[in-house]
């Protein structure tokens, strides 16, 4: 499967309003996909295809299929509101695999990041927006957007949206480039999870702190 499998997070139920859907699995299963599915990490759809398109999702808590793969999660949805646009139009600019960081400072703006590890941050106020990298420290006392953030409106979104996808891409590229290699889950890491002295992420070393004591 190409999908992650398991509980998805941010797929709220539309019915019971749990986060507990898991991707359905559609078609002949193999005895893998049994064993996936008696473990709780897929559901199994059927054979029987509809031309119109199969729900992606199936809800453990109630049994609700439900959804497409595209849809936006329930934090993708709230930046699109807090845009006020739709969700085609963030994902045509800004990206989709959005998430919230609440980082407890006091500026005033709701901040998202995507990607993983994070690559962009967008903190949200009003119809207003931030672009900016995720910080490496989100502690009570950060109250300032980043020196590197750019500023803009809803309006630049709708209608200046060759810009602002350049100015996501630049903060993007300069975040990749900053991104360390573990050598032992053999994954990009961000500086502030990395341990140059030890070599590898922050994760990486947990586990081997655990195991030495």
């Amino acid at each position: 499967m190409s999908r992650s499998l398991g509980i998805q997070a941010g797929r709220v139920c539309p019915e019971c309003g749990r986060e507990e859907s898991v991707p359905i699995v559609w078609g002949m299963p193999s005895g893998d996909l049994f064993e996936l599915a008696e473990r709780g990490l897929v559901a199994l759809g059927g054979c029987l295809l509809d031309p119109a398109g199969n729900p992606e999702w199936a809800c453990g808590a109630c049994g609700l299929s439900w959804g497409r793969e595209g849809d936006p999660t329930a934090d993708e949805q709230a930046l699109a509101d807090l845009l006020g646009v739709g969700w085609p139009d963030v994902v045509r600019v800004l990206g989709a695999g959005w998430r919230r960081e609440d980082h407890g400072g006091n500026d005033g703006l709701q901040w998202f990041v995507s990607g993983e590890p994070a690559q962009l941050a967008v903190g949200v106020e009003a119809g207003r927006f931030v672009l900016a990298r995720p910080l490496v420290d989100w502690g009570p006392r950060q109250d300032v957007v980043p020196p590197d953030g750019h500023r803009f409106t809803r309006e630049d979104l709708q209608w200046f949206s060759s810009e602002v996808a350049r100015a996501a891409e630049a903060i993007v590229s300069r975040r990749r480039r900053s991104f360390r290699w573990c050598a032992t889950c053999r994954r990009p890491a961000a500086p502030e999870e990395f341990d140059r002295s030890e070599g590898m992420c922050a994760s990486c070393l947990a586990v081997c702190e655990r195991f030495d004591e």
